[in-house]
């Protein structure tokens, strides 16, 4: 049953400001935990007077007052009795609510409230809940109730709903757990931001380095993948970090839609999501999908005169000068294949009736055990998947696959590794499809 208050039911408490709210931030790098000052809690908790419990009703009625506005927080605060606070301190009661209210910027200003019908909610939580054993779902925090903040004059239908929930505990609490949780996992993404925003590769590298535990992800790695992020925010994203839109917050999943970014071949501006989930060990996953482009690959043959250019058409005589004669070659109806020691190239040809041909189009490369051919320094058979981490720091993320595009088509690049690994094939090709 869909239920429907006026957020002014219930006249505020008035209450006279004496002092000034002072933030106590505490900035993460492993983020053990977040709390309000002390001192500043211990000032606080005197705003709260209130003694008679109050209905659930007039508990979802005084949050949303103090999300409505900043002037209202104080009131509102001190409106709940201490025995329904769930230790939620007046400072992160008061930064929980300011988050809201940016939230809520897109509809205009909240004129009422609905708790959500038990369907509802179910379905709230499933779009919150990460998919997967290994991440924490809002059951952990209890049996709650969800409130919807409403609007008359809504500027906004499309953007995302603004909630908050209440702890069903001993009648009806704040839930205390849920917002201090909620307020740590966004402390955490906002400072994956700020530090892209500030350049500041080292900051970032500490952030990200608890995902990656592997032996394969050295200092050298992660930090060549903190740099990496950096350049494609500075170089792709066209929106400052205070316009991400903030569209699920809540302790274990938060999303942040990034509304203006060049697509990866920068043709046009697209829009992208960042998440972050909390794991059941009480760990972060941060979701960025970074692409792994790469620039454009030639290929040659150590101390030869000349590259192959991918996509462009070639005579055998030119393939020769610039590789040296194949071990032996195989035609089919419109394929040329000319294999080395260690390395195959094929070519789209037109092929005469007697298997001979003029020229081809190079379509594909495959390098195995040979370190004679080069698609240049960087790039040999037998590196390590770290050192190939040092060149592509993302191919981790998009299975050792990259592609970049010439005028003559889209070529995909991808490796294949050895049991102790080390790179056994590289592979450049045509994209299909």
């Amino acid at each position: 049953m869909r239920r429907l208050y006026d957020s002014k039911l219930v006249s505020g408490r008035s209450l006279i400001k004496i002092l000034s709210v002072v933030m106590c931030v505490v900035m993460i790098s492993g983020l053990a935990g977040l709390s309000g000052c002390k001192f500043i809690n211990n000032i606080t908790n005197g705003l709260n007077v209130a003694q008679k419990p109050i209905s659930e009703a007039e508990l979802a009625r005084l949050i949303t007052n103090a999300v409505i506005s900043d002037s209202n927080v104080a009131d509102c605060y001190a409106g709940i009795p201490s025995s329904q606070l769930d230790d939620l301190s007046y400072s992160m009661f008061s930064q929980y609510c300011s988050i809201l209210r940016k939230c809520s910027q897109k509809h205009g200003t909240a004129d009422s409230f609905r708790i959500l019908s038990e369907t509802e909610k179910l379905e709230y939580f499933q779009e919150i809940d990460s998919s997967g054993e290994d991440f924490r779902t809002i059951e952990y925090y209890g049996d709650m109730d969800v409130v919807e903040l409403c609007y008359s004059k809504d500027k906004d239908k499309n953007a995302p709903p603004v909630r908050f929930v209440i702890s069903k505990r001993s009648n009806c609490t704040v839930a205390g757990k849920y917002i201090v949780d909620s307020m740590l996992a966004y402390s955490y993404i906002n400072h994956y931001f700020e530090m892209i925003d500030d350049q500041n590769a080292d900051g970032l590298e500490a952030i990200i380095k608890s995902a990656y535990n592997s032996d394969i992800y050295l200092n050298s790695v992660i930090h060549a993948k903190a740099d990496y992020i950096v350049n494609y925010y500075r170089l792709k994203v066209k929106t400052s970090s205070p316009d991400y839109e903030l569209n699920l917050f809540s302790p274990t999943h938060i999303s942040y839609v990034i509304p203006e970014v060049f697509s990866t071949d920068g043709s046009k501006i697209v829009s992208k999501t960042v998440e972050l989930k909390l794991k059941n060990d009480g760990k972060y996953l941060l979701d960025d999908d970074i692409p792994a482009t790469i620039k454009e690959l030639r290929f040659s043959r150590e101390g030869g005169s000349g590259r192959l250019r991918m996509g462009s058409t070639y005579t055998f005589d030119e393939i020769r000068k610039i590789l040296g004669s194949p071990m032996f070659q195989t035609t089919t109806s419109d394929l040329v294949i000319l294999a080395y020691d260690g390395m195959t190239l094929r070519l789209d040809a037109d092929i005469e009736e007697n298997g001979q041909w003029t020229s081809g189009r190079l379509v594909s490369i495959l390098l195995r055990e040979n370190n004679e051919f080069t698609f240049g320094e960087d790039l040999y058979i037998g590196m390590n998947i770290s050192e190939l981490l040092l060149v592509y720091p993302m191919f981790d993320e998009c299975g050792y696959t990259g592609s970049f595009k010439n005028g003559d088509g889209e070529f995909v690049l991808t490796f294949e590794f050895d049991e102790y690994g080390n790179v056994s094939n590289i592979q450049l090709g045509e994209a299909v499809g």
